[in-house]
This record gives structure tokens, sequence and C-alpha cells, in this order.
């Protein structure tokens, strides 16, 4: 069902992935922003699936109508050539089809079963991450009234057993929170291991790294009962950049953790997600350089980015022109001097090319300076003493 009409809007999520939610709604995917419904002890997945909204994004999408619910890849494919919708349409793009109510057989299930989390990444917030509630608070942000701590229904636990987990799933992707700490992906991981469905499965993670440890759970034992397993630690800097970034963060437990799943996982693929905003995007080099010198990556390696479009404040295009300059210059050069050249530019290619699509929002550059101080006065950190460029070049309107 893919033509030419519709072939650059395409998705084939919508036919054969989900991503729930903790708050219980159901998307088509987790970049998107079309809410299928809300599940409930009377609203099960398998009737959200059906939805109306369901119905009406899968119907636009053979017709070839761009849904301004999925700008996100949209964005990514315009700067870095591809995107989620370009993976699923790649890999599942067969099982599209002109059903609008087609059967629940998910492929691919992507499940943040909580929003616990021993992290405040700088870009985040309490809906993602119960570690951001109480500073939301104290900054008067929390806008959305919501709550510390987020999971999903027992309803919607026992729907994913016995509706999703069965012989045709091939792909779970976990993310939270951090999904290492969440109890409900240990009781989906035995779920997996006692009903003989793990070895035909795929394990994805969104996951900080800053733990391999849960209770008495030997989770390099439960990872190895499956088909394999890819790890996408979301690095963004090293060091004290890197803990300021991913706030919780522990700079030398993730680079442990890093290399005891490199040595000791052989079924394990470590393929980084970096979040470029406008505190990393200088930074990308330490960042790669790291990469390659103490985890050996090489041009076969991957490396996905994270183009920070939100919050908007930490856009990286909203830079001031002087900072701007600086970065784009120390970028170029790392780049024409590395080694890994085909593996660097996988990065700084399409992060250069974000930076420098858009011209400054002012209001936006200032908007971060003063969100960075107010964090700084909660947390008792000091951003300009790791940034200073951006601090010195404030002034230059």
């Amino acid at each position: 069902m893919i033509n030419e009409k519709n072939k650059d809007v395409i998705c084939a999520a919508p036919w054969m992935h989900l991503y729930i939610h903790p708050n219980g709604i159901v998307y088509p995917c987790c970049t998107g922003s079309v809410e299928y419904g809300k599940t409930s002890d009377t609203n099960s997945i398998k009737n959200v699936w059906h939805s109306d909204v369901a119905q009406k994004f899968r119907k636009e999408l053979l017709a070839g109508k761009k849904q301004s619910g999925c700008k996100f890849c949209y964005n990514q494919e315009e700067h870095i050539g591809y995107s989620l919708r370009t993976s699923l349409k790649e890999q599942y793009g067969h099982l599209i089809s002109s059903d609008l109510t087609p059967n629940m057989n998910i492929k691919y299930l992507d499940i943040r079963g909580s929003n616990l989390c021993n992290m405040a990444c700088i870009m985040c917030g309490s809906e993602y991450s119960s570690k951001w509630y109480d500073a939301e608070i104290a900054l008067g942000s929390n806008e959305n009234n919501s709550f510390k701590s987020l999971k999903i229904s027992d309803t919607v636990k026992k729907d994913i057993l016995t509706d999703i987990i069965n012989d045709t799933l091939e792909i779970v992707y976990f993310a939270g929170g951090e999904p290492l700490i969440i109890p409900y992906h240990y009781e989906m991981l035995d779920y997996m291991i006692k009903n003989d469905y793990a070895k035909n499965i795929e394990l994805r993670y969104n996951t900080n790294l800053s733990t391999l440890k849960y209770k008495s759970v030997d989770l390099l034992k439960n990872w190895s009962s499956f088909k394999n397993i890819t790890l996408s630690p979301s690095i963004d800097m090293i060091g004290e950049q890197g803990e300021y970034h991913r706030y919780g963060s522990k700079w030398n437990d993730i680079i442990n953790n890093l290399k005891k799943v490199k040595n000791k996982m052989p079924n394990a693929i470590i393929e980084p997600q970096v979040t470029v905003t406008s505190l990393s995007i200088g930074y990308l080099p330490e960042l790669l350089n790291f990469f390659i010198k103490e985890l050996d990556f090489t041009n076969n390696d991957i490396i996905n980015v994270n183009l920070g479009i939100w919050p908007s404040k930490l856009n990286p295009q909203h830079l001031l022109p002087d900072i701007k300059e600086i970065y784009i210059k120390k970028l170029q050069n790392f780049l024409n001097k590395t080694s890994q050249a085909e593996l660097c530019s996988s990065v700084i290619s399409p992060s250069l090319d974000f930076l420098t699509n858009k011209d400054c929002d002012q209001n936006e550059f200032f908007e971060m300076i003063n969100y960075l101080n107010e964090i700084d006065k909660i947390r008792k950190t000091n951003w300009k003493e790791l940034w200073p460029e951006i601090w010195k070049h404030r002034c230059n309107k």
C-alpha cells in the first residue's frame, strides 16, 4: 500500500507498533503526538487500537496527508536523513494495508511502565522523570499538574501480557523513566522467559545505564535468554558536563557499566543515544573521542542522534551567532582530523546542519540563561563554570 502519493508520509507504525505511556494513553509511537485513546478498566488496549482516531490516522496516511503529529520524524529526516518512520517503513512496510481496523498483531511494543527515574536530565520533566517533580514545583513550572509517581494500571499490565506478548511479537522497547529500576520491566522479562517467548524477541533499551542491579535479579543472565539486546545509553557529554546535563548521573559508574556490558554480553549491541542541545552540541568531539578511544568504536558502529527541538529554550538553533561560530569551527576542525570520519560525520554533520538551519531567537536564548540560573539555585550547581563560552558571549547581541 506504499505508493508515490504517500511514500514520504506513510508509516508502518499504525499497523504493527504501539507506544503505551505510563498514564495509560496509547500512541502509534513515542515520537508522535497522535493519541489513539486512553486505557481504563473498561477501555482495553484493543479498543484503543481500533479507536476512531486510530482509524482516521491510518486513512490519512494512506491518502498521503502529512500529519502535524509526526513532525518530529519529518524534522529528523530533513537533517539526518532517517527517522523512526523510515526505519519502520523499511522493516515493516509490507504490513501496511487498506484495513483501517487491522488485527492487533503487534510486532514492536514500546512500553513505559513508569516515570520512575534516578536522574533529572536538563531537557526532561516530571512526565518522564519522577526526580523532576520537586524541582518543577520549586520553579513554578508544573503546569500540567503532573503527579510525582506515574505508572501504568494493573489492567494495562494484564492486557500487555495477554494480548500483546505472544509468538508474533518481535521487538520490545523499554524506556521510562529509567527502565532498569522499574519493577514492571522485570515482570515482563520473567513472563517472556517463562513462556518461552524470549528466544525470539529482541530487547531494545533507552537507558541511562546508571545501574545493572535490581534487588536480587541477575540482569545480564536474564538478557542472555533473549534473541539479542540493543542498548541505547543516553550519553550526551562526558565527565562533569555529562553529570550536569543528565543530573544525578555518576560518570565513572556509566563508564564501568558500558564496559561490563561490552565485555560480558556477546548478544548485546551498544548504540548510544546522543541528545543534541545548546549545551551538548559544542562538546560532541569530546564525546566521540570517548566512544572511539574507550569503547573502540569504529566506522562500523552506530550512534543515534536526537536533535533537541524540545524544550525550545535548549534548542541549539537559538544560540547567539558568536557562540554558533565557535562551535561550528570546533566541530568542523574535529571532523577534518578524526580517524573515524564516517562514524563522527553521522553525528557532527546533521548537528551542524540543524544548528545553522535557523536563526537565533534571542528570547529563547535568554530564557535558557534564566532557566539554568534558576536550576543552579535549586541544585547548588554552576553551569557558568562548565560552559564559560556561553556565559561570556551572552551579551553579544
